[in-house]
């Protein structure tokens, strides 16, 4: 499929507007989200820290203009999710005040945790126990409107209803009462974060103003590809996301891409282990400069998020994916160092 720079003048940016709680602004084209995912090693607590400030002035000073964090529930393997409600964690609210001390935009991003009941968010599976099936989505309805209600409170600008559920998309139903229990409470923007291979399974695009995938396409077939392997390797998901944009009239967001220092990186970007080597570091830059080059030219995107920034750990818990590493910040830099746009203002439908 051709690329086709029309779009954006055919409607499929989000406009400015005014909302419930947010600020009036001039209509006018969304300009891009430039994003980095702030995580953490425990539940949470370090967002609430200086140690967040710190990387906040980081991460600014590379470009960066949106911040996307990611608040826990837990699941069992009987689907009960179990969470702490947003208010009486004290950190939540703190992390709020010091990224809008920092001038960024927010992006809210809730997880379940899955360690110790399934393999990854994506197996999350409950197979043929409707009860189990019941007592996940009233969980997990439970859990994502208090979040909602948390990042209504606080003006938060983009909210996730949820984060790679493959194995849970066939429940369609129950996706779009979640979706609607969140428009009860917060009236900003609101994606889903679909796997990059699950973009097709995801039944409720039109309920939700942002398509959300994590982009971890694989790029080419070797490793250590040329550059223009790696360019020409994007041609076949950008093809299939514009497509898919075209056909539910909204903007596609990245809402995680990553690389780790690794020669497998392209075949498998997703995959955990990094080897620190001169190739392995001028692999993660090639591969972080491609895709900013291609992704933010087109106007049928409306950004991207960069996995992971990991405030003051060192060692181990901040070995994969790390945004901290020369070759990444001179990416980001050189492509989103200059002078800050204005705002982005994304309107929910």
């Amino acid at each position: 499929m051709a690329r086709v720079p029309a779009l954006a003048a055919a409607g499929l940016c989000l406009l400015a507007g005014a909302l419930p709680g947010r600020a009036a602004a001039a209509t006018r084209p969304s300009p891009f989200m430039r994003g980095v995912v702030v995580s953490c090693p425990r539940s949470g607590q370090i967002w609430g820290t200086e140690l967040m400030s710190e990387a906040l002035a980081d991460i600014r000073a590379l470009g960066g203009e949106w911040i996307a964090i990611h608040p826990y529930a837990w699941i069992g393997r009987d689907g009960e999710v179990r969470h702490r409600p947003a208010a009486e964690t004290g950190y939540l609210d703190e992390s709020v005040r010091r990224m809008r001390e920092a001038g960024m935009e927010i992006f809210w991003k809730p997880h379940l945790g899955y360690w110790g009941s399934f393999e990854w968010r994506g197996a999350i599976d409950l197979g043929a126990d409707e009860a189990a099936w019941r007592r996940f989505f009233a969980g997990y309805t439970e859990f994502i409107v208090d979040q909602a209600r948390f990042a209504e409170r606080h003006g938060v600008e983009l909210f996730a209803v949820g984060v790679e559920y493959e194995r849970t998309m066939h429940r369609e139903a129950d996706w779009r009462a979640v979706v609607a229990a969140v428009r009860e409470v917060y009236s900003g923007a609101i994606t889903y974060a679909a796997n990059w291979d699950g973009i097709r399974r995801v039944a409720f695009w039109d309920a939700v103003d942002l398509i959300g995938v994590h982009a971890y396409f694989p790029l080419a077939a070797e490793d250590w590809p040329l550059h223009e392997a790696l360019a020409a390797g994007w041609d076949a998901p950008l093809d299939d996301l514009e497509s898919l944009s075209a056909e539910h009239g909204k903007r596609v967001l990245f809402a995680e891409i990553g690389y780790n220092r690794a020669a497998h990186a392209a075949r498998e970007p997703w995959a955990h282990g990094t080897y620190d080597t001169p190739a392995n570091r001028a692999l993660r830059r090639l591969l972080m400069e491609t895709a900013l080059d291609r992704i933010e030219r087109e106007p049928w995107i409306a950004g991207m998020f960069w996995w992971k920034w990991m405030p003051g750990i060192p060692g181990g818990n901040d070995r994969d994916f790390s945004l901290k590493e020369p070759e990444a910040r001179e990416a980001l830099f050189q492509y989103w160092g200059r002078p800050a746009g204005s705002k982005v203002v994304v309107t929910p439908q």
